[in-house]
Formats: structure tokens, sequence, C-alpha cells
């Protein structure tokens, strides 16, 4: 049975906490002032049977056990679709044996978060078909990421259409490189257009951001936990157009 979610108390409640939306799974273990441990390995086909190894590993390393794990965090997505659902699907089984609760944080707030300290953030994950999911954020007292729009996907020229009137922002996040020279032609020089690089494993950012969350009363239970899909699967959009087999259209309305 799973608890009511709680706010961390103890300076010494620990965090785990797991990042496989992006093109590389990332694990931090957390101690709600400062980092105990952190695990960053590239993804392959194999991201879903290594990942428990990887957890026992850091947790090893740690002289820990998932049942000294106060609160589990999680990046909700947008990104990678397969990689997506393993990360949630795994924080959901731990939160659920443990009964501990989750918090979920999104690609874009934890891109937006790692560039802080800034006034406005145009946080850019990628996405597929040359396409961008991007968020503008500004940041609070306490330097959490404060959503000014929602969560889109579209061209990078579309997105940095929708900030050109914007004097001051900072780009960040893992689609900057393929994007550099559209952001630079489209600055026309201006000195407050800012790219900063975004960590390649991002689990630390998200740890710390969801002890800020957890701070608010921001964390829920296992069966709550959401993810940020922005849009569609592309096996969803086939469905809907009727271009899968009778097989996979069972197996995607039973979800």
């Amino acid at each position: 049975m799973e608890n009511s979610p709680e706010s961390l108390e103890s300076p010494e409640s620990l965090v785990l906490a797991l990042d496989t939306a992006s093109k590389a799974t990332s694990l931090a273990l957390f101690a709600q002032t400062r980092t105990i441990a952190t695990l960053g390995v590239e993804a392959d086909e194999r991201r879903s049977e290594r990942l428990w190894a990887e957890v026992e590993f850091l947790l090893d390393e740690a002289g820990r056990t998932l049942a000294d794990i106060d609160l589990f965090a999680v990046c909700t997505g947008p990104g990678g679709f397969t990689g997506l659902r393993v990360g949630i699907a795994a924080i959901k089984g731990f939160a659920l044996a443990s009964g501990r609760p989750v918090v979920g944080v999104t690609s874009l707030e934890a891109a937006a978060f790692a560039a802080a300290p800034a006034e406005l953030v145009c946080a850019l994950i990628g996405s597929y078909k040359g396409e961008v999911y991007s968020q503008l954020f500004s940041f609070d007292a306490d330097g959490a990421p404060v959503a000014e729009t929602e969560p889109a996907v579209g061209l990078i020229t579309e997105t940095i259409e929708q900030v050109a009137e914007i004097d001051d922002i900072v780009f960040a996040g893992d689609a900057l490189a393929e994007n550099l020279d559209a952001i630079r032609q489209s600055s026309g020089n201006r000195q407050g257009w800012e790219i900063k690089a975004t960590p390649r494993f991002m689990a630390e950012s998200i740890a710390r951001l969801a002890v800020i969350k957890s701070g608010r009363g921001l964390a829920t239970t296992a069966s709550e936990l959401r993810a940020c899909y922005v849009r569609r699967a592309e096996a969803e959009i086939k469905l809907s157009l009727g271009l899968l087999g009778s097989k996979i259209k069972r197996i995607l309305r039973a979800r």
C-alpha cells in the first residue's frame, strides 16, 4: 500500500533520482544538501536490462540500500519514448515496494534549473524529425524554475520566433549543439542572448529540484506519477490513422 506523500524533513533524508529520458542514463543519490554518489552511462538497446544493476551498483558504492531511500525522483520527459517509460516504470516499482513518495521533474525543468542563475531560460530538448521540445522559464526566490509558457514541440525556427522580442535570455538543453547556428543567426548580435552548456547527465539536477518540490508538498504517490509526452508516441499516431496491425492495436488500447 502506498503512503501519502510527505515532504522531506531531515537533512540526511535520501533522494534517489533517475533519468532515462535522454540519450544517457544517469542516477544520483542525494542527501538534501549534498550529493553522495552519481552514475552516468551511455544508453544502448540493453538500457532496461542494465538499469537495476546500475541502481544496485550506485547504492552499493554509497553503502546504502533501497530501504534507505526516503524520496524517489525521476525525469518524466519529454524525451525518448522508450527510455522514458523504462525510467518511470522503475521508479514506480521502487516507490510502490517501499511505500515512499515520488517527485516527477520534466526534462525541460531540469535543463532550466541546471542553467540557473538567469532571468529567463528557454529550455530546448531534442525531439524527432528535426524538431525540439521547448519551454520558457523564469525563477523564484529558491532558484526553482517557474513556467512562463506551456511545453511545446516544433522546429527551432518556430521556437526562436516565440522569444524573438526578448532581449535577455539564456538557451539551455541537450538540443543546443545542433541548433547553435540558428540561435546565433537570430540573435542579431544581442549581448543578452546567452548559451549555457547543459550537463550530459541530468540526475543530480533532478534530485536537487525534487528536494525543492518535495519541500513544497509536491511529492506524489507512484500511482499518480505521469509522463510528460508533449505529443503522442509515433505508434499511437499510427494507431489513430489505422496503420498498425491488430496485435499492436490491442496492446496500445489496453494500456
